[in-house]
């Protein structure tokens, strides 16, 4: 064989072997590269996080108060799957998915296999405002709990006022789960409003398990602390008036506030589940010229003897929207936008000064000790001539003035 033609053997052997390293090294950077490419990363630690909360939304509590929460783990975990699945080539999907779906079900199963732990989830008033049921739902102890009572325990501005046993047992279930419940009476333990700085905490002991919640402070805001009362006068003109004058008095419309102590010369705050009876009474010096029946307001409606409508319905509701109780009587007023009580049912319609009290009581225990009262006062004048100069005539109208006080 001439040089040529190893020369030319040689050539072609170098060539082959470099082709074998050019396609040794084009199949293996590929995979390298795919198992930690940008988008596997981004599938693991979207599963991390889905994974994570996963564990917060199984609690009893956040299924309870936020019951769709759940769906937001399932969403990252699709995210991740369909992210992970793709930077493999869309391959072992069985196998992919089966892993997924033990992930996403094992912060619950955890929950159900775990020591049980009872967490209070909601507290409710009743619709008479007497009681506030609590529900209490337990994660894990998967055979139950074989105690039927718990020890209960509330605690109003750091200071205990309540400790009972109590019946207890997770005896029912829904859609969250299996839950108990523990019906509390306000009455036997309340002691004050409740407030941002004194709050009613109960405490629930049950099985080795305790939890505590904070009650609802707008549920225990039972106790009057400040009062208030007003009245408008009713006006007339022409014929409705006596004496020919161009206006007069014909009624007046009574109203009073009793609530939470407000700031300034506000009205009180509502208070719709107090329970208390107001007294309202318009004196004309010392007599009385208008003696409103009493009202009794028991969770927000106040009631009283209405005597065939010469003062009002007889009832109304009030503390929702506002402190404030309408006292009626019995003629409309468009501009008063109430029912007033006519001038001719007064025991007294003299000119003067007139004062209206309003008197406030509660029973034990939602009483703050006395009894809490406002007066307001307003004078009865004629107004205006009706003449010239030295020679004037009869008063042409009359007014219904508040003033500070009737000693002016």
């Amino acid at each position: 064989m001439s040089n040529g033609g190893l020369l030319q053997k040689a050539i072609e052997q170098q060539s082959y072997d470099e082709g074998d390293a050019v396609i040794v090294a084009d199949v293996a950077e590929p995979r390298g590269a795919g198992m930690m490419s940008g988008s596997m990363k981004q599938g693991m630690g979207l599963g991390v996080v889905a994974l994570l909360l996963s564990w917060v939304v199984s609690s009893p509590g956040i299924q309870s108060d936020y019951a769709f929460a759940g769906a937001i783990p399932i969403v990252l975990f699709a995210g991740s799957f369909y992210l992970v699945w793709n930077a493999i080539g869309r391959k072992q999907t069985a196998v992919i998915a089966v892993v997924y779906i033990l992930l996403a079900a094992s912060p619950y199963a955890a929950m159900s296999l775990s020591s049980g732990e009872i967490t209070i989830t909601e507290s409710e008033l009743s619709d008479d405002a007497t009681q506030i049921t609590l529900t209490i739902r337990e994660s894990g102890a998967l055979f139950g709990s074989s105690i039927d009572s718990a020890d209960v325990s509330i605690t109003y501005d750091g200071d205990n006022v309540y400790d009972s046993t109590v019946p207890f047992s997770i005896d029912r279930e829904d859609g969250f789960g299996e839950y108990g419940e523990i019906i509390l009476t306000v009455a036997e333990w309340y002691q004050g409003n409740a407030a941002d700085d004194a709050l009613y905490i109960v405490t629930v002991n049950f099985d080795s398990s305790s939890d505590s919640m904070g009650l609802q402070s707008n549920h225990l805001q039972r106790t009057i602390d400040d009062v208030k009362s007003d009245t408008a006068g009713a006006m007339g003109a022409g014929g409705d008036c006596d004496s020919s004058k161009d206006s007069c008095v014909v009624g007046v419309a009574l109203k009073s506030w009793s609530g939470l102590d407000a700031m300034g010369d506000n009205p009180p705050g509502g208070l719709p589940h107090a329970d208390y009876t107001v007294q309202g009474t318009l004196f004309y010096g010392s007599t009385v010229a208008i003696g409103y029946p009493t009202v009794t307001v028991v969770n927000g409606i106040a009631e009283w003897d209405s005597n065939n409508g010469e003062y009002g319905g007889g009832s109304v509701f009030v503390g929702d929207e506002g402190s404030e109780l309408p006292m009626p009587g019995s003629v409309d007023s468009f501009e008063l936008n109430t029912k007033y009580i006519p001038i001719e049912d007064w025991a007294v319609s003299d000119y003067g000064c007139y004062h209206f009290t309003v008197e406030v009581t509660q029973e034990s225990p939602w009483y703050g000790g006395s009894t809490l009262s406002y007066t307001s006062y307003y004078e009865y004048t004629e107004e205006g001539d009706s003449g010239t100069g030295e020679n004037p005539g009869d008063p042409t109208d009359e007014a219904w003035t508040s003033v500070t006080s009737c000693d002016d």
